[in-house]
């Protein structure tokens, strides 16, 4: 999951790690992965408290998804959540931790490809959840997007 999390009307967005395996130098939403027997904004809240050191609430899906990549699948929710409290903290492994305005996100060079596509909807203010589907050549090159039909 990625998780948008909103204060001041900034979003706090994460500059990948160019050492990363995965999606290097890209930017996305902090997130993670759900643990065995653990809901999703459990896992939510736990992944951001220990990516950026932030308390989090008021937890909503935005969007969910799947993205192929080669012979890998990868389930996405994308998510919005209310700065709690807390501070940001440094974590130069993963990457820069940066609050940013929507309309600078989505001039971010090297924006996760698919984030193009679902962050008018994640930032918009209806309960609507929307599903995709995105197919990725290589790294952060996508080469079909297609929105799924309710």
């Amino acid at each position: 999951m990625e998780c948008f999390v909103r204060k001041d009307g900034k979003y706090l967005m994460l500059h990948r790690n160019p050492t990363k395996k995965l999606m290097p130098d890209v930017w996305m939403a902090p997130g993670g992965h759900i643990e065995r027997n653990e809901g999703l904004f459990e896992a939510t809240r736990r992944e951001i408290f220990e990516e950026t050191g932030l308390k989090i609430k008021n937890l909503k899906i935005k969007v969910t998804g799947n993205a192929y990549l080669k012979d890998m699948e990868m389930f996405f929710f994308f998510i919005t959540a209310d700065y709690a409290s807390g501070k940001v903290k440094d974590n130069p492994e993963d990457g820069e931790l940066v609050w940013l305005e929507p309309k600078n996100i989505l001039k971010l060079d090297n924006l996760l490809a698919e984030l193009k596509e679902v962050l008018p909807h994640v930032f918009n203010d209806t309960s609507d959840i929307i599903s995709y589907k995105a197919v990725y050549e290589k790294g952060n090159k996508m080469i079909d997007f297609e929105l799924d039909k309710p």
